[in-house]
């Protein structure tokens, strides 16, 4: 039970750890979301959507989806996600980012139990290299969430894009497309449907919580 305590104290530097990679786009440092933040909108957001693709008759693990984006940025906590853009810049340097965020989890792991540790890292593992539908489309919500905190933030109103708009480019390119390595016919029509909602309904529209607080539209 000590190393257990032990692992929920350091879990509170989740709290402190601000996402660093939204800096090169253009995000003061003041208004940067916490890790503990993300992960816990886009476990919000895994929960509802596996409820949608249940519903709809697909084939989705929701417990497992759920407690990937839970986990999933925990090898970013002792350095952050600087590194992200640059590394989408030149792949080769993915592998030294993802050996930092592979030590990292080595090192939470190591003050569980050998069930949790066995778990954990199955879990981690799956996330990160797996083919799995709960895999692909945890990494769908993960950007999405991304997506959501630049409407949350007036992004598209606040700052000059420069020479070109990467933004829709990075939609398609890693959250639209990716629904084609979704296995599952139903579960992939789910996030289609997801994403194409967002695009259309959210996508470019600032942050609506008070229109939508005050629309009879459900």
């Amino acid at each position: 039970m000590r190393n257990l305590i032990k692992l929920l104290s350091i879990l509170q530097l989740t709290k402190e750890q601000p996402l660093t990679g939204y800096l090169a786009a253009g995000i003061n440092i003041h208004d940067l979301p916490s890790l503990a933040e993300h992960q816990y909108t886009a476990a919000v957001i895994g929960y509802f959507v596996a409820h949608r693709i249940e519903e709809a008759g697909g084939n989705i693990d929701g417990h497992k989806l759920m407690l990937m984006l839970l986990f999933h940025d925990l090898g970013e906590l002792f350095g952050g996600d600087v590194a992200a853009p640059l590394s989408r810049k030149y792949p080769d340097l993915k592998v030294h980012k993802d050996k930092i965020g592979d030590r990292a989890i080595q090192l939470l792991s190591e003050f569980m139990n050998e069930k949790e540790k066995h778990d954990f890292l199955a879990i981690y593992e799956e996330s990160e290299r797996g083919t799995t539908d709960e895999k692909v489309v945890a990494k769908i919500i993960d950007q999405i969430d991304h997506q959501f905190f630049f409407e949350h933030h007036n992004y598209d109103s606040k700052f000059h894009y420069g020479i070109e708009d990467s933004r829709p480019g990075f939609i398609q390119k890693y959250i639209v497309e990716k629904t084609v390595l979704i296995q599952d016919p139903i579960t992939k029509k789910v996030m289609d449907d997801f994403l194409e909602s967002f695009v259309h309904d959210f996508y470019q529209k600032g942050f609506q919580p008070r229109t939508l607080l005050l629309d009879d539209e459900k």
